[in-house]
């Protein structure tokens, strides 16, 4: 296991992306955490128009992925070129949140906030592609993984800790987000190496999105994933403020407080996500994609049923809680490295920033549906936010049907683009 860790470490620029991933999660972490829970407890805003401000970031993020795959393919602009701009935007958005007080700066802020995904999320993956081979890519992304989580894992720490120094004015522990994304820029323009660019055809870059689009495999894919990425918005959008304002307990008035929901989250979902990052794609690897990613999807699934648990029953409540946040953070690494390593053997090498940039339009998807869903459950009745986690459950029967029509596709693709996919054709890890 520590080679594992090691062989990647070794890679330079698999390391830099990663300290830009934890560092870029603090920030992108805290938002997601804290915005329902200062904007709807704090301010005074319906869970419903919150998470409608949140989901509009959705909007401006395909436009994020398109022009960053685009830009991110460009020999004129390039990777570390599209990782500035993410950086830069970011701190536009921490600068807003500090002074929003009414629900139109919130949607500013979403809106911006889109394109900072969009170019951060299209142009990392493309250039940890750059730099990996196939074989080695879902170890790759399972060392991003880890950085993930303890980066969201910091933020959402830093967030409570700091809510107790500035709990006069809650909204200046969005003043950490830009110092975060301040420190990524500088990494960025410190240790992204000029040479570490793509150097492609214009032409190619131009026309790669359309190329993208016109690939089947990939665009049900995206349709299986969008079921997945909805379930990861949903969990860092909608349970904090389920657990806070919803979840069973013994006073009469329910739910837990902002500190024990920020250090049950950290422990259970970010916490064990770090840790098994590593050891799960490892012990994956060796199977067929498609029997991991159905696994992981059956595991969201039970988890979404605890969570109704959680909600129903407060003599376990926290017993129900903590089961269902490990079962969601070990779906979520098991499926995530295989994901991105999946959509990087569908993409040639010349439209990898294209591919990604597609690909990626399943985050916006589900970054809309999860906030805007889950905010509207969450000003229902007990009994509606409740059974809502049932309903989530039921759904993962459609994406398991989508994953394996994909796999179907896949192995009656044409001999050619078998062979531009050596991973997918022939080893089934």
């Amino acid at each position: 296991m520590k080679l594992f860790f090691a062989l990647q470490l070794s890679n330079r620029q698999v390391t830099i992306q990663a300290l830009g991933r934890l560092l870029i999660q603090v920030s992108y972490g805290l938002i997601n955490f804290y915005i329902p829970i200062l904007f709807v407890n704090q301010m005074g805003f319906s869970a419903t128009s919150v998470g409608f401000a949140l989901s509009l970031c959705a909007i401006t993020e395909v436009a994020g992925h398109f022009v960053g795959g685009t830009l991110a393919d460009s020999p004129q602009f390039g990777r570390r070129a599209v990782l500035t701009l993410a950086a830069l935007l970011g701190v536009a958005v921490s600068a807003i949140l500090v002074i929003a007080h009414s629900l139109w700066l919130l949607v500013v802020a979403s809106f911006i906030l889109g394109l900072s995904l969009g170019f951060y999320w299209t142009a990392s993956s493309a250039a940890v592609m750059d730099v990996t081979e196939s074989e080695g890519r879902s170890s790759a992304f399972a060392v991003m993984g880890v950085a993930e989580y303890v980066g969201v894992g910091l933020g959402i720490l830093g967030g409570s800790a700091l809510l107790t120094v500035v709990a006069a004015d809650p909204e200046l522990i969005f003043v950490g987000c830009g110092v975060m994304f301040l420190a990524f820029l500088g990494l960025v323009q410190g240790a992204m190496a000029e040479e570490f660019q793509p150097q492609l055809k214009a032409e190619r870059a131009g026309g790669g999105i359309v190329s993208a689009l016109k690939d089947r495999a990939l665009l049900v894919f995206m349709a299986a994933n969008s079921f997945f990425t909805t379930y990861v918005a949903l969990v860092t959008s909608t349970i904090p403020l389920y657990f806070t304002n919803v979840m069973a307990g013994s006073d009469p008035i329910p739910g837990v407080s902002i500190g024990s929901t920020a250090s049950l989250f950290t422990g259970c979902y970010i916490g064990v996500g770090a840790v098994l990052q590593i050891p799960t794609t490892s012990l994956l690897t060796p199977l067929r994609r498609i029997w991991v990613l159905t696994g992981a999807i059956a595991l969201w699934g039970l988890g979404f049923a605890l969570l109704w648990a959680a909600g129903t029953f407060a003599e376990a409540q926290f017993v129900w809680a903590i089961v269902a946040l490990c079962l969601l953070s070990l779906a979520s690494v098991a499926y995530k490295p295989f994901f991105v390593a999946t959509v990087s053997d569908l993409a040639p090498q010349s439209l990898r920033g294209a591919y990604v940039a597609v690909s990626s339009q399943c985050w916006t998807i589900g970054y809309f549906i999860g906030p805007l869903l889950g905010g509207w459950a969450m000003d229902q009745s007990a009994v509606v936010a409740q059974r809502f986690w049932l309903g989530v459950g039921l759904s993962t029967v459609l994406c398991i049907g989508l994953l394996w029509g994909f796999e179907t596709l896949r192995v009656k693709l044409p001999p050619a683009i078998e062979s531009s996919s050596p991973e997918l054709s022939i080893d089934p890890s």
